[in-house]
């Protein structure tokens, strides 16, 4: 079916790798201009590169975004949206952006609102809470990642909004593995990285609290030596190193930043999978884990899985003993643990940068 081509804006805040790619990708089918806030944000640091862009981007600032600080040059953009056949905007979170949601709502523009991930909150504030129903209320249509986020717009935006669900990933096709590793290849990548245990765990992410890996920490204790526990996320915190010490965790190694190629290698040689987040409003961790082909242990507060991993392999936040029963049972049931392996890989197909495109062109 041949497709008009439509003239798109997003209104968003950086650029990250993944938006990069999906925005070639829709790039394709229609004409997109994306309109940035800054091209970085102090703390985070994506690895994206100019050279790659083949969409129309335009940055407010060459520098880093300032959150609660308004970048008024966006009215001069703001003035000139006729050309555009659909406004898109994904975030409120930055002052710049705040504007230019209140501009098209007092000027009565139609426009999209699109959520990576979300979850709503029962128990916040009532203040809190209608500021965030007034900010979030007012879209044409919502594109939503999931079942919680879907939850999160009828919470704050009202029962009667229009939601349409979409693919959220970081992924390209070309990324995922066509088939899970056999143990002869996981046995070679080990030698490779100089890992001696005879499974692995990998986790990875940042070593901060929220990201709960002093659960698997804590866990730790009752799973074998045998089973080399890999976290992955620069630097450990003192805490984090304590708690290795104090319980003699010889099994557990934390390992630097890796660049893209050196954490394929550790996916690839990994048995399994374990994010045990205290809170992800999505995570793109679980996508790329199951991508490799590994079966995944979450919890119930990670969005990615409760979307797309089976209710089997989802823990409740901070339950050491859960995670500690999960972990060993499937690393005691190879059976299983394949048949998950195969599952993910599966389930992860309709989940790319292509599959993320065609969805927003349905939409759109």
């Amino acid at each position: 079916m041949e497709i008009q081509r439509k003239n798109l804006l997003f209104i968003t805040n950086i650029p990250s790798p993944y938006r990069i790619d999906f925005y070639n990708e829709l790039s394709k089918y229609h004409d997109v201009t994306v309109l940035f806030e800054a091209k970085r944000v102090a703390g985070i640091n994506f690895n994206w590169k100019e050279d790659e862009i083949q969409f129309n981007a335009i940055f407010l600032k060459e520098g880093n975004i300032e959150e609660r600080k308004v970048d008024w040059s966006i009215f001069r953009h703001l003035t000139n949206l006729k050309k555009f056949d659909r406004i898109i905007l994904t975030s409120y979170s930055y002052a710049t952006e705040t504007i230019a949601l209140l501009y098209l709502k007092l000027k009565g523009i139609p426009y999209f609102y699109e959520i990576d991930g979300a979850m709503p909150n029962f128990h916040e504030n009532p203040v809190k809470r209608l500021i965030k129903r007034f900010f979030l209320s007012g879209a044409k249509c919502y594109i939503s990642s999931s079942k919680m986020t879907d939850e999160y717009i009828r919470y704050y935006a009202g029962e009667k909004a229009v939601i349409r669900r979409y693919p959220f990933t970081s992924l390209k096709k070309a990324d995922l593995l066509p088939n899970v590793p056999d143990e002869a290849e996981k046995a070679s990548l080990r030698k490779q990285l100089n890992i001696t245990e005879e499974q692995v765990i990998l986790a990875v992410g940042q070593f901060i609290h929220r990201k709960g890996f002093d659960i698997l920490l804590k866990a730790a204790p009752q799973i074998a030596p045998s089973v080399g526990i890999y976290i992955i996320g620069g630097k450990p915190t003192s805490e984090y190193l304590r708690m290795q010490a104090e319980m003699k965790l010889n099994h557990v190694h934390f390992e630097g930043f890796k660049s893209k190629e050196e954490l394929a290698l550790y996916f690839k040689a990994a048995d399994l999978f374990v994010l045990p987040t205290r809170e992800d409003i999505w995570g793109l961790v679980i996508n790329e884990a199951m991508g490799y082909g590994l079966p995944v242990i979450t919890t119930n507060r990670c969005v990615a899985g409760l979307e797309l991993l089976p209710e089997s392999t989802i823990i409740d936040v901070d339950n050491v003993e859960q995670l500690t029963q999960k972990i060993n049972q499937l690393l005691h049931d190879k059976t299983l643990l394949h048949k998950l392996a195969i599952r993910n890989l599966q389930k992860v197909q309709g989940y790319t940068i292509e599959e993320m495109a065609k969805a927003h062109l349905d939409i759109l």
